[in-house]
């Protein structure tokens, strides 16, 4: 784990793996992980979708990169 080694990380999920990434951060001892979720499901998107969907949750995950 990067968080361990002092190194800033967001875990990036969609909304149908919510409850499951936070049950492993807090097994994990990392109950406060920074998790950014994002609508479900990806598959069926299109590529521009996608990309419009990085550019919005950027700032979010930058955000939470740089602060503590």
């Amino acid at each position: 784990m990067t968080e361990s080694k002092g190194i800033p990380s967001v875990s990036v999920i969609t909304s149908t793996f919510t409850r499951a990434a936070h049950a492993r951060a807090t097994a994990l001892g990392m109950p406060g992980a920074r998790i950014v979720v994002l609508p479900s499901p990806l598959a069926p998107r299109t590529v521009p979708e996608v990309k419009r969907m990085a550019h919005e949750y950027a700032p979010e995950i930058v955000g939470l990169l740089t602060t503590k």
